[in-house]
């Protein structure tokens, strides 16, 4: 549970104290890009309580999340984006950043402060490969060769790492989606 000792040892992430963090272990390297995809483990908890509202800690798979999608809580996000990997932080999270003063019945009152406990894995920074994906065939073959090469890596990524957890089906898509304009010249499976 959280209370004035926990959030007095926090820093204000963005400077108006609706934003605090903790950070328990350090990451490395830099920190999570805009529009990346993160594999994390996380917990939710009522302010005062010590049961979570949601985990995904029994999961036998971390989840991975992308940010600007999956991630809905406008605290979350932002909270991610100073995250490196490897880190365990603590998230204090006042209402206009988590569920706002509806709340979310019956699980979140209104006007409720979230903490949330986020462990990265490890993240991907995806955005590249969205803006390629979005191109036009003749726009992806005018494509730099670093930028596909960068965009074949990142996916191949994804696949390894769905096939690694036994996710064939979601490797599977991962894979299909390198076979874009000149890039399925450039990939090794």
């Amino acid at each position: 549970s959280c209370g004035p000792q926990l959030s007095s040892q926090m820093n204000d992430v963005l400077g108006d104290g609706g934003i605090l963090k903790e950070v328990v272990q350090s990451g490395e390297g830099p920190p999570v890009p805009e529009n990346a995809s993160v594999l994390i483990h996380y917990s939710g908890f009522l302010e005062y309580s010590d049961r979570p509202f949601e985990t995904t800690t029994h999961f036998k798979y971390p989840q991975m999340m992308k940010l600007g999608r999956d991630v809905t809580l406008a605290g979350l996000e932002l909270g991610l984006l100073t995250m490196r990997k490897g880190e365990f932080s603590r998230f204090l999270f006042q209402p206009q950043y988590a569920y706002g003063d509806m709340g979310c019945p019956p699980l979140i009152p209104a006007a409720a402060v979230i903490l949330y406990e986020i462990q990265i894995l490890d993240f991907l920074d995806s955005g590249q490969v969205d803006d390629f994906i979005a191109m036009s065939p003749e726009e992806q073959n005018d494509a730099p060769l670093s930028t596909l090469l960068e965009v074949v890596g990142t996916l191949r990524s994804f696949g390894n790492r769905f096939f690694n957890q036994s996710r064939y089906d979601n490797a599977k898509d991962r894979y299909k989606q390198v076979n874009l304009g000149r890039v399925s010249l450039c990939v090794y499976l």
